[in-house]
């Protein structure tokens, strides 16, 4: 499935529901990639990775219209790990 995505706001952290699709924002100041994971309610199994293209002050983030509340999601960070 290929969605259209909107660039979002930066703000509020998480997933917010506007009535009509879902934001997503994430702080990251090291991260040089943050994917969204989309998982299927039934399965449990990712059913659609999104490349987050969108940065505004290390805030990771986009806009998925007609996405509904109760969705399951993750986000996946890429770039050093150093614990």
């Amino acid at each position: 499935m290929t969605r259209t995505l909107l660039p979002g706001r930066p703000d509020p952290l998480g997933a917010t529901w506007d009535g009509t699709g879902v934001n997503f924002a994430v702080y990251s100041e090291n991260a040089t990639g943050v994917d969204l994971c989309l998982y299927d309610n039934r399965s449990r199994i990712e059913a659609e990775r999104i490349k987050l293209c969108e940065t505004t002050a290390f805030v990771w983030h986009c806009y998925v219209p007609g996405l509904q509340p109760g969705h399951l999601y993750g986000f996946r960070a890429h770039g050093p790990y150093q614990p």
